[in-house]
Protein backbone atom coordinates (compact mmCIF):
# COMPACT_ATOMS: atom_id res chain seq x y z
CA UNK A 1 0.00 0.00 0.00
CA UNK A 2 1.43 2.94 -0.83
CA UNK A 3 1.08 6.55 0.92
CA UNK A 4 0.39 9.44 -0.32
CA UNK A 5 2.58 12.19 0.83
CA UNK A 6 1.08 15.50 0.08
CA UNK A 7 -2.39 14.16 2.17
CA UNK A 8 0.65 13.65 4.84
CA UNK A 9 1.63 17.01 5.30
CA UNK A 10 -1.84 18.11 4.71
CA UNK A 11 -2.87 16.14 7.98
CA UNK A 12 0.98 17.52 9.51
CA UNK A 13 -0.88 20.71 8.96
CA UNK A 14 -4.31 20.13 9.96
CA UNK A 15 -2.43 18.79 13.52
CA UNK A 16 -0.42 21.76 13.52
CA UNK A 17 -3.17 24.08 12.91
CA UNK A 18 -5.65 22.68 15.94
CA UNK A 19 -2.46 22.57 18.56
CA UNK A 20 -2.00 25.92 18.03
CA UNK A 21 -5.79 27.09 17.96
CA UNK A 22 -6.06 25.04 21.31
CA UNK A 23 -2.77 26.72 23.14
CA UNK A 24 -4.40 29.77 22.02
CA UNK A 25 -7.99 29.12 23.57
CA UNK A 26 -5.78 27.99 26.61
CA UNK A 27 -4.26 31.40 27.23
CA UNK A 28 -7.11 33.50 26.43
CA UNK A 29 -8.57 31.54 29.13
CA UNK A 30 -6.32 31.96 31.84
CA UNK A 31 -5.57 35.59 30.80
CA UNK A 32 -9.69 36.04 31.41
CA UNK A 33 -9.67 33.89 35.15
CA UNK A 34 -6.21 36.19 36.22
CA UNK A 35 -5.40 39.94 36.37
CA UNK A 36 -4.22 42.21 38.88
CA UNK A 37 -5.90 45.00 40.95
CA UNK A 38 -4.75 48.12 42.72
CA UNK A 39 -5.45 48.04 46.46
CA UNK A 40 -4.85 49.85 49.63
CA UNK A 41 -2.51 48.78 52.19
CA UNK A 42 -3.40 50.17 55.53
CA UNK A 43 -0.37 51.36 57.52
CA UNK A 44 1.98 49.61 59.68
CA UNK A 45 1.48 51.71 62.69
CA UNK A 46 -1.85 53.29 63.46
CA UNK A 47 -1.15 56.63 65.67
CA UNK A 48 -4.99 56.01 66.96
CA UNK A 49 -3.84 53.78 69.64
CA UNK A 50 -2.65 56.58 70.76
CA UNK A 51 -5.00 59.27 71.05
CA UNK A 52 -2.67 61.83 72.40
CA UNK A 53 1.39 61.87 71.79
CA UNK A 54 3.80 64.31 73.01
CA UNK A 55 6.61 65.00 70.49
CA UNK A 56 10.20 66.36 72.24
CA UNK A 57 12.34 68.36 69.83
CA UNK A 58 14.54 66.48 67.87
CA UNK A 59 18.15 66.39 68.88
CA UNK A 60 21.20 66.87 66.55
CA UNK A 61 24.89 67.36 66.48
CA UNK A 62 24.50 69.77 64.25
CA UNK A 63 23.84 73.43 64.67
CA UNK A 64 20.59 74.53 67.07
CA UNK A 65 18.64 75.72 64.53
CA UNK A 66 17.94 72.30 62.84
CA UNK A 67 16.34 70.74 65.76
CA UNK A 68 12.94 72.76 65.27
CA UNK A 69 13.42 72.39 61.35
CA UNK A 70 13.61 68.73 61.54
CA UNK A 71 11.03 68.65 64.09
CA UNK A 72 8.30 70.34 62.28
CA UNK A 73 9.11 68.13 58.88
CA UNK A 74 8.80 65.58 60.97
CA UNK A 75 5.17 65.98 62.95
CA UNK A 76 4.16 67.98 59.40
CA UNK A 77 4.56 64.35 57.90
CA UNK A 78 2.63 62.03 60.01
CA UNK A 79 -0.11 64.84 60.42
CA UNK A 80 -0.38 64.33 56.80
CA UNK A 81 0.13 60.61 56.73
CA UNK A 82 -2.55 60.02 59.33
CA UNK A 83 -5.05 63.65 59.60
CA UNK A 84 -6.18 64.20 62.60
CA UNK A 85 -3.15 62.99 64.91
CA UNK A 86 -3.42 64.97 67.99
CA UNK A 87 0.38 65.97 68.58
CA UNK A 88 1.38 67.93 72.27
CA UNK A 89 5.02 70.20 71.26
CA UNK A 90 7.03 69.02 74.41
CA UNK A 91 10.15 71.16 73.75
CA UNK A 92 13.66 70.86 74.39
CA UNK A 93 14.18 67.47 76.04
CA UNK A 94 16.44 69.10 78.68
CA UNK A 95 14.10 71.79 79.92
CA UNK A 96 11.89 69.48 79.82
CA UNK A 97 14.40 66.96 82.27
CA UNK A 98 14.51 69.96 84.79
CA UNK A 99 10.77 70.85 85.02
CA UNK A 100 10.16 66.93 85.92
CA UNK A 101 13.20 67.33 88.15
CA UNK A 102 14.70 64.41 86.53
CA UNK A 103 18.65 64.27 85.10
CA UNK A 104 17.42 61.37 81.73
CA UNK A 105 15.27 60.16 79.71
CA UNK A 106 14.35 56.70 81.38
CA UNK A 107 10.83 54.60 81.87
CA UNK A 108 9.93 56.69 85.14
CA UNK A 109 10.99 60.02 83.51
CA UNK A 110 8.48 58.55 80.23
CA UNK A 111 6.36 57.79 82.87
CA UNK A 112 5.87 61.06 84.40
CA UNK A 113 5.69 63.11 81.47
CA UNK A 114 2.88 61.38 80.32
CA UNK A 115 0.77 62.00 83.52
CA UNK A 116 1.90 65.51 83.72
CA UNK A 117 1.44 66.39 80.46
CA UNK A 118 -1.75 63.56 79.73
CA UNK A 119 0.09 62.05 76.67
CA UNK A 120 -0.25 58.41 75.71
CA UNK A 121 3.07 58.33 73.93
CA UNK A 122 5.81 60.14 73.24
CA UNK A 123 7.89 60.66 69.73
CA UNK A 124 12.03 61.07 70.20
CA UNK A 125 14.46 61.95 67.57
CA UNK A 126 18.10 62.47 66.60
CA UNK A 127 19.86 64.05 63.39
CA UNK A 128 23.36 62.95 63.37
CA UNK A 129 24.90 64.80 60.59
CA UNK A 130 28.67 64.13 58.73
CA UNK A 131 31.01 66.32 58.45
CA UNK A 132 30.93 68.14 55.10
CA UNK A 133 33.27 66.52 52.56
CA UNK A 134 33.85 68.75 49.52
CA UNK A 135 34.45 67.18 46.27
CA UNK A 136 37.38 69.50 45.02
CA UNK A 137 38.28 70.75 41.50
CA UNK A 138 41.19 72.75 40.79
CA UNK A 139 41.12 75.39 38.47
CA UNK A 140 45.03 76.43 38.04
CA UNK A 141 44.51 79.39 35.90
CA UNK A 142 42.88 81.16 38.46
CA UNK A 143 44.94 80.29 40.77
CA UNK A 144 41.60 79.26 43.24
CA UNK A 145 39.82 75.86 43.92
CA UNK A 146 36.16 74.99 43.69
CA UNK A 147 34.13 72.61 45.04
CA UNK A 148 30.63 71.64 45.75
CA UNK A 149 29.74 69.90 49.51
CA UNK A 150 28.28 67.03 50.17
CA UNK A 151 26.94 65.96 53.45
CA UNK A 152 25.49 62.56 54.79
CA UNK A 153 22.86 62.39 57.41
CA UNK A 154 20.64 59.61 59.49
CA UNK A 155 17.41 59.97 61.04
CA UNK A 156 16.94 58.02 64.42
CA UNK A 157 13.56 58.39 65.59
CA UNK A 158 11.36 55.82 68.10
CA UNK A 159 7.96 56.06 69.88
CA UNK A 160 7.30 55.17 73.39
CA UNK A 161 4.37 54.39 75.76
CA UNK A 162 3.82 56.66 78.87
CA UNK A 163 2.22 54.04 80.67
CA UNK A 164 5.52 51.27 80.41
CA UNK A 165 8.07 53.73 79.48
CA UNK A 166 8.42 50.70 77.06
CA UNK A 167 9.31 51.31 73.19
CA UNK A 168 6.67 49.99 70.77
CA UNK A 169 8.21 51.48 67.58
CA UNK A 170 12.03 52.93 66.22
CA UNK A 171 13.06 53.70 62.73
CA UNK A 172 16.40 54.65 61.03
CA UNK A 173 16.80 56.11 57.70
CA UNK A 174 20.03 58.03 55.65
CA UNK A 175 20.83 59.76 52.91
CA UNK A 176 23.04 61.89 51.20
CA UNK A 177 22.77 65.42 49.79
CA UNK A 178 24.92 68.17 47.75
CA UNK A 179 24.26 70.91 50.12
CA UNK A 180 25.72 73.96 48.65
CA UNK A 181 29.11 75.23 46.46
CA UNK A 182 31.70 76.56 48.54
CA UNK A 183 34.92 78.18 47.46
CA UNK A 184 38.27 77.33 48.93
CA UNK A 185 41.35 79.27 48.29
CA UNK A 186 44.92 77.85 47.90
CA UNK A 187 46.75 77.20 51.12
CA UNK A 188 43.36 78.00 52.91
CA UNK A 189 40.16 76.38 54.93
CA UNK A 190 37.03 75.49 52.82
CA UNK A 191 33.46 76.95 54.43
CA UNK A 192 29.87 76.82 53.64
CA UNK A 193 28.50 80.25 52.28
CA UNK A 194 25.24 79.46 53.80
CA UNK A 195 23.21 79.72 57.54
CA UNK A 196 19.78 78.61 57.07
CA UNK A 197 19.43 75.30 57.50
CA UNK A 198 16.18 75.04 54.97
CA UNK A 199 19.20 75.85 52.62
CA UNK A 200 22.86 74.58 53.52
CA UNK A 201 20.72 71.13 54.05
CA UNK A 202 18.15 71.61 50.73
CA UNK A 203 16.37 68.45 50.68
CA UNK A 204 18.29 66.04 52.94
CA UNK A 205 15.90 66.57 56.04
CA UNK A 206 12.61 66.35 54.30
CA UNK A 207 13.51 63.10 52.19
CA UNK A 208 15.28 61.44 55.39
CA UNK A 209 11.53 62.28 57.10
CA UNK A 210 9.10 61.17 54.62
CA UNK A 211 11.15 57.89 54.43
CA UNK A 212 11.71 57.75 58.17
CA UNK A 213 7.39 58.24 58.30
CA UNK A 214 6.62 55.47 56.08
CA UNK A 215 4.92 53.27 58.17
CA UNK A 216 2.45 56.05 59.23
CA UNK A 217 1.01 56.17 55.59
CA UNK A 218 -1.12 53.91 53.43
CA UNK A 219 0.33 51.88 50.64
CA UNK A 220 -0.88 50.95 46.85
CA UNK A 221 -0.09 47.63 46.09
CA UNK A 222 -1.04 45.58 43.06
CA UNK A 223 -2.23 42.30 43.28
CA UNK A 224 -2.62 39.00 41.40
CA UNK A 225 -6.64 38.16 41.87
CA UNK A 226 -8.60 35.55 39.98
Amino acid sequence: MKTNLSDCSANIRTGLLCLTFLLSAVMVMLLACAHTEKVIVPPKVDLKAFPSIGVVEFSTNAEDTLKPYVTQNFIENIQSAQPGTRILELGDADHLLRSLGHSQLNPETIQSIGQKYKVDAIILGHLQVSHIKPKINVYTAAKSLNARAYVEAALKTRILETESGATCWTRATSGKTQVARISLMEGGPFSVGVSDPKEKYGKLVPKLVYANTMDFRSQYEYRATK
